[in-house]
């Protein structure tokens, strides 16, 4: 199937998407319901009250810890390297580095470090299915961690830079937990694992991933308070008229919609992408990168990479897979011209699986280029403009709610799969 209809089906898809979202969240709340209820007893309402304070301060304590985690440098071997020295707060927690240096001066990265803004609500990696106009269904894969899609979840993502040798090289899970234990933060670690499992390297570990996933779900990372927010909340004066030309090339000759819907499809507000993969034929840089393609084992997805979220786009340069395009500009025009003869981009790296339909030649004139791009900017959240540096990790943006508010809602399932999860039910 060609790339096109394949997008256009999963604009088709929103509403069943949404659907089953709901459904699951329905599910989630009638189970956690029946788990809290106690029938006959009078202080039903109370216990329930009690064990949402619990809850509420377990997941405090967690963001909290977490926070200590994704700054503590002496995580990695030699010492030094935090998972902030590659996700940096004033480039909305990505590199504006091509590839990122590891804890090894000497080891290079090969692809562009994402940002962490709003990964914490990236669907579960899924090959999903699609109905044709004509009723046959046909299948692809979307969602999931890194750029190929090989982490399923946010709990898989944060365990595999520690012991990454070009990130931050720890040899095993133990040499974490020891460090751990010796953090200035252990005590509040301790408090999550308990007595009982504090000499279980294995659930040490656990526990600290679970810590970066709750602080990777914080309103920090989720602020959703760009113009474009403000926009789709009503204030209509906010986009300037370049703006609003650009809204109008990204939905109608631009094509952007297609692949990142200014409309609501797994959450709401949008995320600005559909997830799904695509080749773009991107400039090569270094050795081939193989990318859904290593992990699935078909060929026809060598060299596809999963759809970005384009939130805060104007700060993450430089872009694509392995940081060939410098500027947001050229990101435009890369779109724009590539399969036309003033297209500057020759060698990619598995020209077979190239998207040849969807860009290339988008025909857009200089000025529709500009307002493009200056209509990118209007997806910049409004408080990394003025806040750099750690001060981002200390606000709470207006529009987010609590991560106990939105906790049946977040996407992520395998740490049930963790033997922590049966330890900590048991416990329980």
């Amino acid at each position: 199937m060609s790339h096109a209809p394949l997008r256009c089906l999963r604009k088709m898809e929103v509403q069943k998407n949404v659907n089953r979202s709901l459904g699951l969240i329905l599910i989630q709340l009638l189970i956690f319901m029946t788990q809290e209820a106690e029938p006959s007893s009078a202080q039903t309402p109370q216990l329930t009250s009690v064990k949402a304070t619990q809850t509420q301060a377990i997941i405090s304590l967690r963001l909290e810890t977490g926070k200590q985690v994704f700054l503590d440098k002496s995580l990695s071997e030699p010492r030094g390297q935090a998972c902030v020295n590659c996700h940096r707060p004033e480039y909305a927690f990505a590199d504006p580095r091509s590839v990122s240096t590891g804890a090894v001066s000497e080891r290079m990265g090969t692809r562009n470090a994402p940002s962490l803004l709003y990964a914490a609500l990236i669907p579960s990696f899924a090959y999903e299915d699609f109905l044709t106009p004509d009723g046959e269904e046909v299948y692809a894969h979307e969602g999931g961690l890194f750029w190929d899609g090989r982490a399923r979840d946010l709990f898989e993502q944060v365990q595999q830079p520690f012991f990454n040798h070009k990130e931050m090289n720890l040899s095993s899970e133990s040499e974490l937990a020891h460090r751990l234990r010796r953090s200035s933060y252990s005590h509040q670690l301790k408090k999550l694992v308990g007595q009982r499992y504090w000499g279980d390297d294995g659930l040490v570990t656990y526990h600290a991933y679970l810590c970066l996933v709750e602080f990777l779900r914080s309103p920090v990372f989720r602020p959703f308070n760009s113009k474009f927010d403000a926009y789709r909340r009503g204030d209509l004066a906010i986009l300037n008229e370049q703006e609003l030309r650009g809204m109008k090339v990204y939905i109608e000759k631009g094509k952007c919609d297609d692949c990142h819907p200014l409309s609501a499809t797994n959450w709401d507000p949008p995320l600005l992408s559909d997830f799904g993969f695509d080749n773009l034929g991107v400039p090569s840089s270094g050795k081939p990168d193989l990318g859904l393609g290593k992990h699935t084992g078909n060929p026809g997805e060598l060299g596809k990479f999963r759809s970005p979220s384009l939130r805060n786009v104007g700060l993450t340069a430089p872009y694509m897979h392995n940081g060939s395009l410098k500027t947001l500009k050229e990101v435009v025009e890369f779109y724009n011209l590539r399969d036309t003869p003033d297209g500057r981009w020759k060698t990619t790296d598995f020209p077979n699986t190239v998207n040849r339909t969807d860009l290339g030649n988008l025909q857009l004139s200089q000025k529709e280029t500009d307002d493009l791009v200056a209509f990118l900017h209007c997806f910049t959240d409004r408080h990394l403009n003025t806040n750099a540096s750690h001060e981002s990790l200390n606000i709470d943006p207006e529009h987010a709610k609590s991560n106990h508010a939105q906790s049946l809602l977040f996407p992520g399932w395998t740490h049930r799969l963790h033997r922590g999860f049966a330890a900590q039910k048991s416990d329980n």
